[in-house]
């Protein structure tokens, strides 16, 4: 079953269309697919992790908990009917996790507020500019996995 819109995900598939896709998927799944870098242990901030739970892509029994183990200070949120890409699938629901967890205690000392309404899940309040740009570019990119944080 899937759970994005057909144009979501043709727009998914798009790189698979790309010159070269076939030899570099090859050379991935050589060297042993996916594995979370030895720079995620570094991360040192508060980061949110949103896993669809129907990911038919990384399995998230498998790789969500890499996450979580790795990352000192991790939350992993798993967004139910949701494949992938749950900012396109479930993108309220992905909105309003991803502003609650920037307006919470974890953030009170990292920068200064930008915004202290809280009449839009995207007031983020305590955080600033930086790590709701982050979200933002992530979102864009279409990232399956959102790590937040300022660094």
């Amino acid at each position: 079953e899937a759970y994005a819109t057909e144009d979501a995900l043709k727009v998914g598939r798009y790189h698979c269309l790309r010159e070269g896709w076939d030899d570099a998927f090859l050379s991935f799944m050589k060297s042993g697919g996916f594995s979370p870098s030895k720079k995620v242990e570094k991360i040192d901030v508060p980061s949110l992790i949103l896993w669809g739970r129907q990911d038919g892509i990384l399995d998230g029994k498998e790789f969500a908990d890499k996450f979580v183990e790795t990352l000192p200070d991790a939350e992993l949120c798993w967004v139910e009917e949701c494949g992938h890409v749950p900012h396109l699938e479930q993108p309220e629901f992905t909105a309003e996790k991803i502003a609650s967890f920037l307006r919470s205690d974890k953030f009170e000392d990292v920068v200064p507020a930008v915004s202290t309404s809280s009449s839009s899940p995207f007031s983020f309040g305590n955080v600033g500019g930086i790590a709701a740009a982050g979200v933002a570019a992530m979102a864009a990119a279409g990232t399956a996995v959102t790590l937040i944080g300022s660094n």
